[in-house]
């Protein structure tokens, strides 16, 4: 399902990935496929971390672990 940015209604949206990325998942996100569709987040994780980024208008929205429940 397409996300679509609060902020901008833009499409272009990213999916934040958190945690220490493999060596295999950063090949894969050099992949032309992968562009965009992917950006880390770093390997600090909180309670109201932002699960996706507007690749348009930088807006971060949605909630980490609202996203890893559904």
């Amino acid at each position: 399902m397409k996300k679509i940015c609060p902020n901008c209604e833009g499409t272009n949206v990213a999916e934040i990935m958190y945690g220490l990325p493999t060596q295999e998942f950063m090949e894969e996100l050099d992949k032309e496929q992968n562009k965009d569709k992917y950006q880390l987040g770093g390997c600090c994780i909180s309670e109201d971390d932002p699960a996706f980024s507007c690749n348009d208008c930088g807006n971060l929205f949605g909630n980490r672990e609202e996203e890893e429940e559904n």
